[in-house]
């Protein structure tokens, strides 16, 4: 049938279409120099709307206009060249075969021929396409698929979810509520069906970003949630989305089958898998968040699945739209949608596996976890950095498993000690409190384990500036250690006790358990970044105590064993000691020096601790060189590092003081009203700006300017925006290739080494 300007069902209502203009527009250039395209993407994302309203838009450009054929009903493959003349009123009077015959009756006209849903017949509307592609050269085909067809010369574009804000970035606007979210105009415009009087608003905003968050930006899924605004407010169907596919059961009865529920929906792409692909669909499930294929390799593996044979399956599941690839070779990372990983999990406990899956997981992560910290003393910091960081929530998720599952505390407890570099290399000590707060409360029986995983709390709280909760897990620690005569939870222990005893004035105290730790790790023949780390940290407790020249030579012994072993993190340490000392002895300008030294460290590893440290002494170094307006700004982004870590300066009361002393003489110079502005500047720095700002980065231009082509500056505006070269790509409909030449055309015309130098040349021009 023609696309027609308008329809009844809820599915084709095209006059009211959300969003997607942008990409209506980009498809509609691509189709006007390529004869094959192919919408793919996950059921209930909005394909066949996406390919009706750009059929609706291109219809006057052929001269038979556009015809829409729904190929659902399609049973057969065989049935196939039959449904489509039907649709295209072939008449049905001809000797010849089906296809032929609509070969031919399309040989001579000019039309865009759209056909919708063509995952379940694909090997019959490849042959197909190929036929009518070669024979009717008129003829330009828009398809929509959970797969490519797999047509020489096709051109697969992946249909995205909606586009959602993020749930921290929902606060009011002047003037009531921002569009230009897709997700949310579509919920708002569809709730008014059924409510007129519904509109998102201040007070309603945070919780329809959420809902649009958890139903993952699936328009099928939106709207059948809408449609329960009859009955229930936002907040009551958020808090049942536990259970989605029950509560979004009704809503669309005048849609095709597959889109009147989103089981429906979900149910239609699992019964076109095979049975390998359903079986590891389902194992997938046990995910949170991304993975990578060695992760799918080991936890999925099994039965019929043997290892080698992952990369196949879930690669057919990618084709299909029901994994989602991130990112490309070495470096692609999958992931489920919510949607898509709840029915998998369905199936998963139907088949009675979920446990032993969740429990393979968590063994998985576990050993990461140990190997991490095992690891962690050597040149392969900034990738164990990478890859704990990806593995965040899937940490998360074996951590809940250890906490819900009876017998299984100790790995709890084993888990969130490994990851002691993760929670104070990485940035995340808010994490880090929480989740061995909980291994712990949940841990009763006296254990190795439990020391350890004390010590690291009291470490994680000493160094949020917590330092009595601090002092109340080591104390526990040494009760602990000494009944279990454990010599190294007790040197550990006595470590960050020593710096808690620093932050809380009692240096001479500090000094001699940190002495005394440093002997113990000398005996034991220990060495790691933990170790050398309590060599800096023994410097720090000297700088207070005026003995700079000795804090000087620990930062030399710490710095070379850390050198020797390429080891990063307790060397940054050993720089901003460094900092500190020469700080004290007023050599400002070498000070600076090891600071920058520090932060680039730091930076790499995404330590916001020791950046919010570095920021914080370099604008001391600042106003001390008289550059005040950089001071300010660099105290302004020491701010804002510290409020996402703890108590500034670890809650240092004679840090502290430092920190106001600086502060006064900066408004005097400045007068307040100066001042607050540049630390206001300040603040609102990203990292990256802060590390280019504090370590002079920026990189003036060339005299005369950067010679950047128009699209060479397009793409500098995208690469500050944060996309990847794969997304540059598709933003700017070129190639992948391409965009990859113009980011390094781009990286040499400027003479930077990273794409945040990019980002922070873009802001100065802003």
């Amino acid at each position: 049938m023609p696309v027609c300007p308008r329809s009844a069902t809820l599915d084709n209502d095209l006059t009211s279409f959300i969003g997607r203009r942008k990409e209506i527009a980009e498809l509609k250039i691509v189709l006007s120099s390529t004869r094959l395209v192919t919408l793919v993407g996950v059921g209930g994302v909005g394909k066949t709307r996406l390919a009706r309203r750009v059929g609706q838009g291109l219809a006057k450009s052929f001269a038979d206009g556009a015809w829409f054929v729904d190929l659902a009903r399609a049973s057969e493959p065989a049935l196939l060249p039959n449904v489509v003349a039907e649709a295209l009123g072939v008449p049905d009077q001809s000797a010849l075969s089906p296809q032929s015959a609509l070969a031919e009756y399309l040989a001579e006209r000019e039309l865009l021929l759209i056909l919708d849903n063509c995952e379940h017949l694909l090997q019959a509307c490849a042959a197909l396409v190929s036929d009518l592609l070669r024979s009717a050269a008129g003829v330009v085909v828009l398809a929509t698929s959970r797969e490519p067809l797999g047509v020489l010369g096709e051109h697969s574009w992946p249909v995205p979810p909606m586009s959602m804000p993020d749930l921290a970035n929902v606060a009011p606007a002047r003037g009531g509520y921002v569009y230009g979210y897709e997700a949310l105009e579509l919920l708002e415009e569809r709730a008014r069906t059924v409510r007129p009087e519904f509109t998102i608003g201040p007070i309603s905003r945070a919780a329809a970003a959420q809902l649009c968050r958890r139903l993952d930006g699936l328009p099928l899924a939106i709207e059948l949630a809408a449609v329960r605004l009859r009955a229930l407010s936002l907040e009551q169907i958020v808090a049942r989305l536990e259970d989605r596919y029950r509560l979004l059961s009704t809503g669309n009865r005048g849609g095709p089958a597959r889109h009147q529920t989103l089981r429906a929906a979900v149910d239609w792409s699992f019964d076109l898998c095979s049975d390998r692909e359903r079986r590891l669909w389902s194992r997938l499930s046990a995910f949170a968040g991304s993975f990578a294929l060695q992760d799918a390799e080991e936890v999925c593996a099994g039965g019929e699945i043997e290892r080698e044979d992952v990369f196949e399956i879930l690669s057919s599941l990618v084709e299909k739209s029901i994994v989602l690839c991130e990112g490309v070779d070495e470096q692609s990372r999958y992931r489920l949608l919510e949607t898509i990983k709840a029915y998998g999990h369905e199936r998963l406990a139907a088949a009675g596996e979920d446990v032993a899956l969740s429990r393979r997981h968590r063994d998985y992560y576990l050993g990461l976890a140990e190997r991490s910290e095992d690891g962690w003393f050597g040149r392969d910091q900034v990738s164990w950095c990478t890859r704990l960081q990806n593995a965040q929530a899937n940490f998360w998720a074996a951590l809940d498993f250890c906490l819900a599952t009876p017998g299984e505390s100790a790995s709890g407890l084993r888990m969130a000690g490994a990851l002691v570099f993760f929670w104070n290399a990485c940035g995340h000590l808010k994490d880090g409190r929480y989740w061995l707060g909980r291994v712990l409360s949940a841990a009763a029986e006296p254990s190795p384990e439990k020391a350890k995983a004390l010590w690291v709390n009291g470490y994680v709280a000493m160094t949020q500036g917590d330092n009595g909760a601090a002092m109340t897990a080591f104390a526990d620690c040494l009760v602990l250690a000494a009944q279990l005569d454990d010599p190294v939870a007790r040197a550990y222990c006595q470590q960050f006790r020593g710096s808690a005893e620093q932050f809380k004035g009692n240096l001479e105290e500090a000094e001699v358990l940190l002495e005394e730790a440093v002997r113990s790790h000398r005996r034991s023949g220990l060495v790691n970044s933990l170790t050398v780390l309590a060599t800096a940290q023994l410097g720090f407790v000297s700088c207070l105590m005026d003995k700079a020249g000795r804090a000087l030579e620990l930062c030399d012994e710490s710095s070379a064993v850390s050198e020797a072993h390429g080891e990063l993190w307790a060397l940054s340490w050993a720089h901003w000691v460094r900092g500190l000392a020469y700080w004290t002895l007023a050599r400002f300008e070498q000070a600076a020096v090891a600071l920058r030294d520090s932060l680039r460290a730091k930076h790499a590893l995404d330590d916001r601790l020791g950046m919010s440290a570095c920021a914080e002494l370099l604008a001391w170094t600042a106003c001390e060189a008289g550059t005040s307006r950089r001071a300010a700004q660099l105290l302004g982004a020491a701010k804002a590092l510290w409020a996402s870590i703890g108590h500034p300066l670890f809650g240092s009361a004679e840090l502290l003081d430092i920190h106001d002393g600086y502060v006064e003489r900066l408004e005097l110079a400045l007068d307040d009203k100066v001042f607050g502005e540049c630390h206001a500047v300040g603040e609102q720095m990203s990292v990256s700006e802060v590390l280019s700002f504090a370590c002079d980065e920026g990189a003036p231009e060339p005299a005369g300017g950067p010679r950047l082509t128009r699209r060479e500056k397009q793409v500098a505006e995208l690469i500050a925006e944060g996309l990847t070269n794969k997304q540059i790509a598709t933003r700017l409909v070129i190639s992948q290739r391409t965009a990859e030449g113009h980011v390094e055309h781009v990286l040499a015309k400027l003479s930077f080494a990273s794409r945040a130098q990019v980002a922070a040349w873009v802001a100065t021009r802003a």
